[in-house]
């Protein structure tokens, strides 16, 4: 459930509210007289958000004139009854408005230090499970893997037409990659320098023409197959789906960094052993991964695009040059008894304080009493 507050100026204020009456089928709609405007207020349920946001910008609010504010509620009562009817059609478009899920996408796709932690620690555990040949390991990286966040940045940006966030999407999804490649590379040389066992069975689990002897975590992603196609696309549409809809599952994250994270660091980690051992076999392992970081990359990018045209996503709406704002809604000329209108340097009607006048004190005479006269006698 949601609770939508729309402040309009006076002017608006019919307009507005007949619409949300015949035009939304709004029904519960409570009208509040402000200072300088009107503010309606009423609840609609989350599957509603979208519709009713996207006719309200139709209608000019929050883009010529006013705001339009959404809030969470996380319970209402009454609850509302759920209509039972034969004709239900299937909910497609997003449960969420474009400009939550925008807020949303903004705030995964920022670069932070939590951020560049997760990368470190993820690419770390992801290398030493592709090490030690431990699947258990390599998930755990997984969840932690927060590199989805920026490509969710690249495809809603462009869903949206938000050139910035394309690009802050892109630009962190390489910081993002380029420190799990230098993790990679790192791994790479602890191996060499520590562990020469461990690159000759690298080398073993290859063979001396490049077939693959032995499947293990690290001669798996030496290439992609049409099955590792799939996982990418429909990780990036399952993605796309759970951010419209608000929720990010655990499973969704582990489908979409199972396509990013061990290709990632199993790539530079392979080429730099191939170039440190002159195993050519061993470099045609990082160059496989590589390809198959680039063709999930791609494919999840794609997809995700796809899936946000599907649900119905469009462009985010900016405020027009004629936008209006609440101070200029409405200038008040009367005085009352705590306000007066002043004007500013910009010749702007602004509210100012003064005290209420106070009664004017009354001298106070003190009371004289009168001795009684004395009589005779």
């Amino acid at each position: 459930m949601k609770q939508v507050q729309i402040t309009v100026p006076y002017e608006k204020t019919e307009v507005v509210f007949d619409f949300l009456l015949d035009g939304l089928n709004i029904k519960n709609v409570m009208k509040f007289n402000a200072d300088n405007a009107i503010v309606l207020q009423f609840r609609i349920p989350d599957d509603s958000v979208n519709e009713t946001i996207e006719g309200l910008k139709s209608r000019g609010v929050g883009v010529e004139y006013g705001f339009v504010d959404i809030l969470d509620l996380k319970a209402s009562l009454p609850r509302e009854s759920e209509e039972k009817s034969s004709d239900t059609k299937i909910q497609r478009d997003a449960t969420l408005a474009v400009e939550e899920i925008y807020e949303n996408v903004k705030k995964q796709s920022s670069l932070s230090f939590d951020y560049i932690a997760f990368i470190i620690l993820a690419a770390i555990m992801a290398g030493i499970g592709l090490i030690q040949n431990n699947i258990t390991v390599i998930v755990a990286s997984m969840l932690l893997s927060p590199l989805m966040g920026p490509m969710l940045g690249v495809a809603f940006g462009y869903v949206v037409r938000d050139n910035a966030l394309m690009v802050k999407g892109g630009r962190n999804e390489l910081i993002g990659l380029a420190l799990s490649l230098i993790v990679g590379a790192v791994l790479a040389v602890f191996l060499f320098l520590f562990s020469p066992d461990l690159v000759l069975a690298i080398d073993n689990d290859v063979g001396t023409s490049g077939t693959i002897v032995n499947i293990t975590e690290i001669t798996r992603r030496a290439g992609f197959s049409p099955w590792d196609v799939g996982v990418a696309i429909f990780s990036g549409a399952a993605v796309a789906v759970s951010v419209t809809k608000g929720d990010m599952s655990s499973l969704v994250g582990v489908a979409i960094s199972a396509a990013l994270m061990p290709p990632a660091v199993n790539a530079s980690m392979m080429i730099v052993l191939g170039l440190a051992t002159a195993k050519w076999s061993i470099l045609g392992v990082g160059f496989g991964s590589f390809g198959l970081l680039a063709m999930n990359i791609i494919l999840i990018v794609i997809s995700a695009f796809v899936m946000f045209k599907v649900k119905g996503l469009t462009s985010l709406a900016d405020k027009s040059a004629t936008w209006t704002a609440v101070t200029q809604f409405r200038k008040s000329s009367s005085e009352s008894l705590y306000h007066k209108p002043t004007t500013d340097k910009n010749g702007e009607t602004a509210a100012v304080f003064t005290p209420a006048k106070e009664e004017p004190k009354t001298k106070k005479v003190a009371p004289t009493t009168e001795e009684p006269e004395n009589g005779d006698g």
